[in-house]
Order: structure tokens, then C-alpha cells, then sequence
């Protein structure tokens, strides 16, 4: 019970980071003009096809993103506009993209292996304890 609860603490910036970064995926997808919707049937499809250096990677960049995470949720809660806050969320979102970029993932790749680790409660604790390492 103790790893679900260090797992599910891990899962919370995940998530929020992963909506940051859905929006980088909707808009890339629109940039590339609806090709969106073959790309993410190819990332369901390999979905379970992860070996020990993209977890290795995943866990670097979703270190980063929790980092960023929590900088820019303080930043938020001191904005006045909402104008200022979009901005804060798009600074945010690019930050975050860079991170898993610098990692050596592309964004729908961290996202597969964010939806495998929801699915998979093996894979999950493993990669918990290669975040608790780097952290």
C-alpha cells in the first residue's frame, strides 16, 4: 500500500504536467495538418514497447516537469489578469516541452509512457523508484 501512496504523490505533477503538454500535442498536430489522429493511433499501438533508457528518460524529464510544475503553480497564484496567467501558462507549457525534449523524448512519447504507467502497475513502480533516485 505504501508504494500505491508514493506512486500516486509522483502522478499528481505527471498529470498536471501532461495537460501543460496536451496542448503542445494539439498544437503540433494541428501544424502538421490532422496527421494528428495517425500519430496517436502509433503511439497507442507501441504503447507497451518501452525499454530501460526511455524510462530512464521519462523519469529525467518528469523530474524536470514537476520542478517546473510546482515553480509556475506559486507563479499563478500571484497573477491579476487572466491575460497574464495564459502567458504564464504558455511560458510554462514551453518549459516543460524543452524539459522532456532535453531528456531525449518527444512529447508524445513522455505522454505514452505516462498513459503505459497508468495501465501498468509494474512498469509504474519501477519508474517510481527511478524518480525517488532522482530526487
Amino acid at each position: 500500500m505504501r508504494t500505491y501512496k508514493k506512486a500516486s504523490v509522483f502522478m499528481i505533477p505527471l498529470l498536471s504536467g501532461l495537460l501543460f503538454s496536451s496542448l503542445a500535442v494539439a498544437q503540433a498536430q494541428q501544424d502538421q495538418g490532422g496527421q494528428g489522429q495517425q500519430g496517436g493511433a502509433m503511439m497507442e499501438q507501441e504503447a507497451q514497447d518501452f525499454d530501460r533508457e526511455e524510462l530512464e528518460k521519462f523519469a529525467d524529464a518528469y523530474v524536470k516537469v514537476g520542478e517546473i510544475h510546482t515553480e509556475y503553480s506559486q507563479r499563478l497564484q500571484e497573477v491579476e489578469s487572466t491575460d497574464e496567467a495564459q502567458n504564464l501558462q504558455q511560458e510554462a507549457n514551453d518549459e516543460m516541452v524543452q524539459a522532456i525534449q532535453d531528456a531525449g523524448l518527444e512529447v508524445q512519447d513522455y505522454s505514452a509512457i505516462a498513459a503505459a504507467l497508468e495501465r501498468d502497475p509494474e512498469m509504474r513502480e519501477d519508474v517510481v523508484g527511478m524518480i525517488e533516485e532522482r530526487q
